[in-house]
């Protein structure tokens, strides 16, 4: 495992030509619907083994792959300046922070054993589906474990102390062999439980050799290895990842559905055909064969106990709009925990499982049993075949439709070969009607509150959506 893969070479191509990852990207990928899970939130006991009494549920919704937020061993240093402000405002007044880290290669006792990992995945993969997790690379606990194997394990500041990020997390020291060797060892070692892939934190701000070093030596044991960059950078994606972030799309649809909502990233009052040529713009940057994870929730959308998740304030129906487009798009759809059944409980992942509050912010599991629910599960099932069973959906290209975007309708269509699918979702509450410049009257895949004329012509009812084949 000491031995390192050759990295091979690729040319990349100007911008808007097809050029892609360094290394192919995983057949099952193309088609794939991950699902996020925050172990704290999805159940009430927030273990490993009663997340994996739920699996069939996660799999019968159409998922393929389970992505879990941190699980590693949390530092318990009490020292409140060392904590970020998140943590702090959250008001558990705890030093445990998933993304505060003590141990890279030891399984938080709060969420079980290595065993409970392992029989997890196990489960996952008898399921057919794949497991990711979060690594937390550029910063940790400041009673880290390396501290104390390591003497170059933090950066320093020029006199002497450690320099830490804005979080108020020590930096890790890449530039340490040691530590290198360290963390690749830990990619390894999770691998030989089962895992199939990492998510990793704030990747850009890893250095980039670090990555290619560790790839080439984890493809070495698993060669089809994902790696998902919680980042933009195109080098990050040409040498090392398979997927990036679709950031400007995912809080441009969050925002404009939400623009009263706590914590939104991007400029809330823009129209939508003001924020969607920023949105073409810095996908126009991404290598065609790259990935982008398209999310309407995620662990920090719904993080801190804030009215911030979309299905409290919406209808089901907004949601629904806004899945139909995420799912049929270019990119890699993420479930959030819960948002499969329409799930609004206030979340965070900051609340310890002996807090006796938190079971009130675990997922309201009794949404499957109501109407938005089940509306919502429905639709999340229906779009998962049609990603898995048209390939239009998984490997066509993409060209938007911008006419309906002044009236609050985002609309595209995706081709592969001789096959077109035409693609449009409502995300306002009233009527919009609109010319597409598409001839239509062909096979509707899927419709709600929406039609589609054969001059191409958009009807669209309150929060409405119609997929064509053309």
């Amino acid at each position: 495992m000491k031995n390192r893969l050759a990295v091979a070479a690729l040319a990349a191509f100007a911008v808007g030509t097809a050029f892609g990852a360094m290394r192919p990207t995983p057949e099952y990928l193309k088609s794939a619907v991950v699902y996020q899970m925050v172990l704290r939130n999805f159940t009430r006991d927030g273990t490993f083994k009663a997340a994996t009494e739920m699996l069939e549920h996660v799999r019968s919704t159409g998922i393929d792959v389970v992505y879990l937020t941190p699980f590693v061993e949390m530092d318990r240093d009490m020292d409140e300046s060392g904590w970020s402000a998140r943590q702090k405002a959250s008001g558990y007044h705890t030093p445990k922070n998933p993304y505060r880290i003590s141990n890279y290669d030891k399984i938080d006792p709060e969420y079980g054993h290595d065993a409970d990992f392992k029989a997890f995945n196990d489960k996952a993969h008898a399921l057919g589906m794949k497991v990711y997790m979060d690594l937390v690379y550029l910063h940790c606990g400041p009673n880290n474990v390396m501290k104390d194997m390591f003497p170059d394990a933090f950066q320093k500041n020029a006199d002497g102390s450690v320099r830490t990020t804005r979080w108020h997390f020590p930096y890790v020291n890449f530039a340490s062999k040691d530590v290198r060797k360290y963390l690749i060892d830990s990619m390894l070692h999770w691998i030989s439980l089962g895992c199939d892939g990492f998510r990793c934190d704030v990747g850009d701000a890893v250095p980039i050799d670090f990555w290619v070093e560790a790839v080439s030596a984890c493809q070495k044991v698993k060669p089809d290895l994902v790696m998902i960059n919680e980042g933009t950078k195109v080098e990050w994606l040409e040498k090392a990842f398979d997927a990036c972030y679709a950031w400007p799309w995912s809080f441009s649809i969050r925002n404009f559905l939400t623009p009263s909502l706590h914590g939104q990233v991007t400029a809330k009052n823009k129209t939508l055909d003001q924020k969607m040529p920023g949105v073409r713009a810095y996908e126009a940057k991404i290598p065609r064969d790259a990935l982008m994870f398209c999310f309407m929730d995620n662990h920090d959308t719904a993080a801190d106990d804030w009215e911030n998740r979309f299905d409290r304030v919406n209808p089901v129906e907004a949601g629904n709009a806004a899945f139909v487009l995420t799912f049929l798009r270019r990119g890699l759809p993420l479930v959030f925990n819960g948002n499969e059944i329409a799930d609004n409980s206030l979340n965070t992942f900051f609340a310890p499982v002996e807090d006796p509050g938190r079971a009130r912010k675990t997922i309201d599991w009794a949404r499957a049993l109501q109407p938005a629910g089940q509306k919502r599960l429905a639709l999340i099932r229906t779009l998962a075949k049609l990603r898995h069973e048209n390939k239009v959906f998984s490997e066509g290209s993409q060209e938007w439709v911008t006419e309906g975007e002044k009236k609050g309708a985002i609309a595209f269509v995706r081709r592969l070969g001789d096959k077109a699918v035409f693609v449009t979702a409502n995300l306002t509450k009233g009527d919009v009607k609109f010319k597409t410049g598409v001839k239509g009257g062909g096979n509707v895949l899927l419709y709600e509150r929406g039609e589609m004329a054969a001059d191409g012509t958009c009807r669209l009812g309150s929060y409405g959506y119609v997929v064509v084949e053309l």
